[in-house]
């Protein structure tokens, strides 16, 4: 484990680097739970629950020189019926989704379709949410890959790596239980994987 710590703790932009141990994990569920209930647009951030489940899960701290995610963190999506095609489709533990926003990282709205910007990396596409009564629109939270521990899987024998960011409330809870620093200009991420 101390190999992984330590290339952890190498990464540009990480401050600090902690194990999550099984009493916090349950904690974070509950945490994570109880913000989506206090949601006032509906929210799921699939990712807690699925990385949770993991043999290993580490938190690190970051400031702003770490390197962006490779793809959207957030989306906002209903979930598809089985009538439904498979355009503007995202698969996230095995549940399917339509896409009707996104943040955009590392790429620009679909030209091909109206968007609207709802912030300054966030767009919706309204022409996609049309006549969908009963099938309420949420945000989701997907887990991510994590490229460092990626691209070392094989020599340290671990396999399905992932990461999310959690939310507020599981964010003070984590400050507080590895000892990070509680400055708001930093960020908690979450990495699992299995071994």
């Amino acid at each position: 484990m101390k190999e992984i710590t330590d290339l952890l703790q190498n990464i540009e932009g990480v401050l600090t680097t902690s194990r999550i141990d099984d009493k916090s994990r349950k904690m974070i569920i509950e945490l994570e739970e109880d913000y989506e209930k206090s949601s006032v647009i509906g929210l799921q951030n699939i990712g807690i629950p699925m990385i949770m489940q993991c043999t290993e899960v580490f938190a690190i701290l970051k400031n702003s020189s770490f390197r962006p995610p490779p793809n959207s963190t957030v989306f906002l999506v209903e979930k598809l019926k089985e009538d439904d095609g498979k355009e503007y489709h995202l698969r996230v533990d095995n549940r399917d989704f339509r896409i009707i926003g996104e943040e955009l990282i590392n790429k620009k709205p679909t030209e091909d379709e109206d968007y609207m910007y709802i912030s300054d990396d966030f767009v919706i596409y309204p022409e996609r949410r049309c006549n969908r009564a009963g099938n309420p629109a949420f945000f989701l939270i997907p887990p991510l890959g994590f490229t460092e521990l990626e691209s070392v899987k094989d020599r340290l024998r671990i396999r399905n790596v992932m990461s999310v960011s959690p939310s507020t409330m599981s964010d003070s809870y984590i400050r507080e239980q590895c000892s990070f620093s509680p400055d708001t200009k930093l960020a908690t991420i979450l990495i699992g994987f299995n071994r």
